[in-house]
């Protein structure tokens, strides 16, 4: 397992989003409406909707026809966006539009794509979570590293979260497999913090051992397990919140923290 690029959803320290996303939809797929031969329509679901989800600001819209780009004055392909009038979702009141050409498309299928910016619980690229849950590209566009007590913060949830490694079976952590099982009756908050501790443990182990054939940033090696917490959220039993804080050999501290959804 590899934990140098930066995977992280928070940052560690800040508390702050890495990685937000810009809900960007890239390339969907839409066809041209049969009847009136100028509307859009998602090709998944065409002729049901015109657009898959929301559009939020028109100015970023972009059209490809044939792979080629069409602004919305071409002579051919121009378009314009228009009120969904016929779409409407009481529950979000969330506004959709349209896009028409301005003249009849009669070719036989075209390959039209459209590129857009979208609302969060409408995005396909974070899963309406806001953020990227995949490593980030750095601004020279490589993958950006984490290094000293950000990437022993990463090390040690990511520690925690493998369930499950072929190779090394004996350095996992169980935590994963509580995921909807009963609490109190087959896991308690006292089996998810000895399971943490121990998988702790078992990455202080290994540091120790691969220090001895490597150097190591002493912001990267964790020296102690300071606190390891496991509270069921006051507004909804099923679910526990997990929180730990490790300290590293520069005399600093990294808290880690997610969320477990268990059954009643």
């Amino acid at each position: 397992m590899s934990f140098d690029y930066n995977v992280l959803v928070t940052d560690p320290l800040s508390g702050l989003p890495i990685g937000a996303c810009d809900h960007q939809q890239s390339f969907e797929r839409y066809v041209v409406n049969s009847d009136d031969f100028r509307t859009l329509n998602y090709a998944l679901t065409a002729p049901a909707l015109n657009m898959r989800a929301p559009i939020n600001g028109t100015s970023n819209i972009q059209i490809w026809v044939i792979e080629e780009e069409v602004q919305s004055d071409d002579p051919t392909y121009g378009w314009q966006v228009l009120l969904d009038t016929n779409r409407i979702d009481e529950t979000t009141q969330d506004t959709f539009y349209k896009i028409v050409f301005n003249n009849q498309i009669r070719m036989v299928i075209p390959l039209i794509e459209v590129s857009y910016i979208t609302r969060q619980a409408y995005c396909m690229k974070c899963g309406g979570l806001g953020t990227i849950n995949d490593f980030k590209i750095g601004s020279n566009g490589d993958p950006s590293h984490v290094t000293q007590t950000v990437k022993l913060a990463q090390k040690a949830l990511k520690w925690v979260l493998t369930s499950q490694d072929s190779f090394y079976p004996t350095f996992v952590c169980p935590i994963k497999s509580y995921i909807g099982q009963k609490l109190g009756i087959q896991i308690t908050e006292t089996d998810i913090q000895t399971e943490i501790m121990n998988a702790l443990a078992s990455l202080q182990t290994v540091q120790q051992a691969q220090s001895t054939v490597q150097n190591l940033d002493p912001q990267e090696i964790l020296k102690d397990i300071v606190s390891v917490s496991a509270v069921i959220d006051p507004n909804d039993p099923t679910v526990i919140r997990v929180s730990a804080t490790i300290s590293n050999y520069s005399g600093q501290t990294a808290p880690i923290a997610f969320t477990l959804r268990t059954n009643q």
